[in-house]
């Protein structure tokens, strides 16, 4: 049983002696139950790259994890427009404050600031700032941006290295600092700018001059590959080769 998250549902499936496939995500797990959970686990998949993990994460752990960094996105081909800035923080996390994307966006009139996902109203919007609102096409807004602008999300981080393109990088609050742990890891790693607050509007010139400063590897390194089909690829072999396998899983 392939458990996404749940701890309670991790403890069932031990319960009931079913094998387990345990998804983790990132940030300072080391409590009880979730260790537990850990512990008790055929083995645990992660949607992102070692070296984003947490330090605190214990050795064990880590050796009991396939990692799959592109498990929830592949690169998506776009001509890049390098007037392009896209904010995009996903779900979960409440809205963006349309006053201070406005601000963001008259300090830099010569840049497009396009906006993805929900935003509170906007009372004097600059014409250079355009609410899309929720868009099935975000890859393809992240793959063509000059810059982006994001939280710490798995969904949102696979997109920005998968594209390779330069990151702001605004972690929102979550269980077990989860955002925050993997932001301070891009950051360390070179891989985007971090800031745990949102930063005045002249401070934006500046601010993306350095991050759309040259990268070197340190984004692309850190996907690649077909995570999704070579997580399917893995799990099947788990189900084929455990003890308690019945016969072929497909």
């Amino acid at each position: 049983m392939v458990v996404d998250v749940s701890v309670e549902v991790a403890m069932l499936g031990r319960l009931a002696s079913t094998p387990t496939l345990y998804v983790r995500l990132a940030g300072k797990r080391t409590d009880a139950a979730h260790l537990e959970a850990f512990r008790g686990a055929t083995a645990l998949l992660a949607p992102f790259h070692p070296d984003l993990d947490d330090p605190s994460t214990p050795d064990w752990v880590r050796a009991k994890t396939r990692y799959f960094p592109a498990l929830t996105v592949t690169a998506t081909p776009a001509a890049i427009d390098p007037t392009s800035v896209v904010v995009v923080f996903g779900g979960g996390g409440g809205q963006a404050e349309g006053d201070t994307l406005a601000a963001a966006a008259r300090h830099t009139p010569e840049l497009q600031w396009r906006v993805l996902g929900p935003v509170t109203p906007v009372s004097d919007p600059p014409p250079n700032l355009i609410l899309r609102g929720w868009v099935e096409d975000a890859e393809v807004e992240i793959a063509r941006a000059g810059a982006v602008i994001g939280s710490a999300g798995d969904g949102v981080v696979s997109a920005v290295l998968a594209a390779d393109r330069p990151f702001l990088c605004l972690p929102q609050a979550r269980p077990y600092e989860e955002q925050i742990a993997k932001a301070r890891a891009l950051g360390s790693l070179g891989a985007a700018i971090v800031l745990e607050t949102w930063p005045d509007g002249d401070a934006w010139p500046d601010l993306l001059r350095r991050v759309r400063r040259p990268a070197g590897d340190a984004r692309s390194r850190l996907v690649s590959g077909d995570g999704a089909a070579e997580a399917r690829a893995w799990i099947l072999s788990l189900a084929k080769t455990h003890p308690h396998s019945s016969g072929d899983p497909e």
